[in-house]
């Protein structure tokens, strides 16, 4: 064993990190306080990797082959903070070589009544049930130990499990099966599983790269125990016989459980066209100027329309951004600016390596300060842009410039992930990071420089692959399906329009009336008198007189019947009556004269 001895230099040095970090003195036990680094001053800064042994061979290598060395006394242990997280472990067995080697009997009185007389008496029976046994101590310590020294050596460099401690264990809880993968196959009769409520405390050192949550332990045990699944069986058998049955192991957190979930919901609930897809935060990040990646469709998926980006940023000021776009794949246009759009720019402040910054939605204005001078600078908001369905492709291009930079004249850096398969570092080699019913998301390349440089053959070195986006997309799922054009699952672009018409009303509206709606009056309305209802004035005789020429001779008035009128002639005489007054009788055919007199009446 070797551990590499601090100089007075060195030292010193310690002492003015450790003001800094509040850390004066050496931790109790030194194992605790053992840390790798290319120097001591980086192993004290950055606490990435502890190593207990003090070999340098619990060290990792860096990707261009560098040593590091296992520095005792590195000033971090007592800045770790403390994590806790509860979950429910589920151990699975083969039923019958479970119930085989590790059976109980449960013993259960019942009363037995008789026939309904009261005079007979009650007699109590005893009902034997075999079920499975539950782990004592020994095996609780079995599990609790193995569980931490396997999943401890995949996260060396994340975080120091403390303590894993069982607290509660049943077989078979259904809140549990109903949030598990149907592929565990948990109410398979000849599975049975042991599920476990375990909590588990760790401890980290938060740097400017790390910084985790509860649940972001809880995250970290999953994926690890996922990862470590043929492991961890294997170590278990070997620790105790109680687990010789055992095929699987796994983890779920205890806040997604109901105790007493509803058997189904009440109807089947609808998806909001407006979307949000979302990485989850990589609590141990690195990042640079950008990165260039890409998001597909599924197979037979509607195209979708990106209304929005969030990024994570480990920076806490203002900072400046450009996102490029173009349709397709980016590989071949590494580099090559203008074969993208630029769809949005701006200045917004970074808020550290947890929380979300959004990308501004409109056009906007910001300031750039240089020396004395202040300049305006106009800034391109949020452009939406599709992804066309069933296995479109659009790229994406996101980095920060040079216009703002950290204290020490580097870049501003957006956060990404490591490679998910670390064989797969410095490889074009590119896996999917997430996915959903409409989107997926995969690992790009992150850029080291800006503006970014090209890089024909892959052998850049302003580049490290791949790289997974911690990124996140506001998105329309079903963009056209437009009020009255119900094209939900159309995947071409642009989306069809469809003129909006109203449906005609029938013609007529009703049975049409019939016309006329009444029968018509006959006319004249009454019959005309024979002769005249009074004696006619003077006035009537006056008028009379001037039309007397028109009369004709009684004796005529048949034969000129059905005829136009002849000429007028004479043929009045007057004569007076007792009062004088003058009365003239016109005949012109037997119906003329009736007819005449009731008209001139009428209008005089």
């Amino acid at each position: 064993m070797r551990i590499t001895t601090l100089s007075l230099l060195p030292t010193i040095t310690y002492l003015f990190y450790s003001s800094v970090y509040a850390q004066l003195e050496l931790d109790q036990d030194p194992k605790l306080d053992r840390y790798c680094g290319f120097n001591w001053l980086e192993a004290n800064t950055y606490c990435r990797t502890a190593c207990p042994s003090g070999l340098d061979g619990d060290c990792p290598v860096s990707p261009s082959g560098r040593e590091q060395s296992c520095f005792q006394g590195a000033g971090c242990f007592n800045r770790m903070e403390t994590l806790s997280w509860t979950g429910v472990v589920a151990i699975l067995f083969d039923a019958d070589e479970h119930m085989k080697n590790h059976q109980v009997t449960v013993t259960t009185s019942t009363t037995a009544s008789g026939s309904g007389n009261d005079n007979e008496d009650n007699t109590a029976a005893n009902d034997v049930t075999p079920t499975a046994a539950l782990m004592n101590k020994k095996q609780e310590t079995a599990l609790e130990q193995t569980l931490i020294s396997t999943l401890q050596s995949l996260l060396n460099e994340k975080l120091y499990l403390a303590s894993l401690e069982v607290k509660t264990q049943s077989y078979d809880r259904p809140c549990v099966e109903a949030v598990f993968p149907a592929v565990w196959e948990r109410g398979d009769p000849s599975k049975l599983a042991l599920d476990v409520t375990m909590r588990m405390t760790a401890r980290y050192i938060p740097n400017s790269f790390t910084v985790y949550t509860d649940s972001d332990l809880g995250d970290v045990f999953i994926s690890g125990l996922g990862k470590a699944q043929a492991a961890t069986v294997s170590n278990l058998k070997n620790a105790n016989p109680f687990f010789n049955a055992m095929t699987g192991i796994a983890a779920v957190p205890e806040e997604d459980l109901a105790e007493s979930p509803s058997a189904m919901p009440s109807s089947s609930p609808t998806r909001d066209f407006d979307q949000v897809f979302q990485t989850k935060i990589d609590p141990t990040p690195t990042g640079s100027n950008g990165i260039i990646f890409s998001i597909k469709t599924p197979k037979g998926a509607p195209s979708v329309l990106i209304m929005g980006m969030k990024f994570i940023t480990n920076f806490e000021g203002v900072l400046e951004y450009e996102v490029y776009s173009k349709l397709g794949s980016w590989k071949n246009f590494v580099g090559r600016t203008s074969d993208f759009d630029l769809i949005a720019s701006g200045q917004v402040t970074g808020k550290g390596p947890k929380t979300w910054v959004d990308i501004i939605q409109g056009d906007h204005t910001g300031t750039i300060a240089d020396g004395n001078e202040t300049s305006t600078v106009n800034y391109v908001g949020w452009k939406n842009v599709h992804v066309l369905g069933d296995g479109g492709e659009r790229s994406f291009y996101f980095t920060t410039t040079k216009t703002f930079l950290n204290e020490d004249r580097t870049a501003i850096p957006i956060l990404f992930s490591s490679p998910l398969d670390s064989e797969a570092e410095t490889l074009r080699q590119y896996g999917m990071v997430s996915t959903n019913n409409e989107l997926e998301l995969y690992e790009g390349d992150g850029v080291l420089d800006y503006p970014w440089p090209t890089d024909p053959n892959g052998k850049s070195p302003y580049y490290r692959r791949p790289r997974g986006p911690i990124i996140a997309f506001n998105y329309d799922r079903a963009p056209s399906a437009s009020s009255g054009v119900p094209n939900v699952n159309f995947t071409g672009w642009p989306c069809p329009y469809v003129q909006r018409t109203r449906i005609p009303t029938r013609n007529p509206t009703r049975k049409p009336t019939k016309t006329p709606t009444r029968p018509p009056t006959r006319q004249p309305t009454w019959k005309p008198t024979l002769e005249p209802t009074f004696t006619p004035t003077a006035a009537i005789a006056s008028n009379a007189t001037k039309i007397a020429n028109m009369t004709i001779d009684n004796n005529q008035s048949d034969e000129i019947q059905g005829q136009e009128r002849p000429a007028d002639t004479d043929t009045s005489s007057p004569s007076k009556d007792g009062s004088g007054a003058t009365s003239t009788i016109f005949v012109a055919s037997k119906w003329h004269s009736t007819l005449f007199v009731s008209l001139l009446l009428a209008f005089t």
